[in-house]
């Protein structure tokens, strides 16, 4: 009944780690640094690579919900599930791994949000060049 999805990375240490995130399903952000300090990177590097994988939200309010430019976040994201607290002390985020139903464009490098100019400052802009 569940869908069959592919590894939407094709080569390098993003596949192989997503894989790892894949076949749990739920992980930490340190067990996603642990993958990549299996594949051989140094923690630093696999820190990077574990924002990057998880970076993708369902929506957001912040910035684009598909994470990362380098992230496939137009097929996938990462839920955050409810941290649970014991003792006063809050256990690491998990975040599930999940597809989209419907895809989104894929993000293009060089692609910026233009931001709309007052008439004003269109004014002073002009004056001042």
């Amino acid at each position: 009944m569940s869908e069959k999805h592919e590894n939407p990375y094709k080569r390098g240490d993003y596949r192989s780690i997503f894989a790892v995130i894949k076949k749990a399903q739920i992980v930490t952000r340190s067990a996603v640094v642990l993958a990549g300090g299996i594949q051989g990177k140094t923690e630093e590097a696999a820190g990077f690579t574990a924002t990057v994988l998880l970076s993708p939200r369902e929506k957001s309010n912040r910035g684009d919900c598909r994470g990362s430019i380098s992230a496939m976040g137009h097929l996938y994201f990462m839920e955050k599930l409810p941290r649970k607290e014991i003792k006063g002390v809050k256990e690491e985020q998990k975040f599930r791994l999940r597809w989209r139903k419907i895809a989104l464009a894929p993000r293009v490098r060089g692609e910026h949000v233009v931001s709309e100019k007052t008439a004003t400052e269109a004014k002073k802009e002009m004056v001042t060049a």
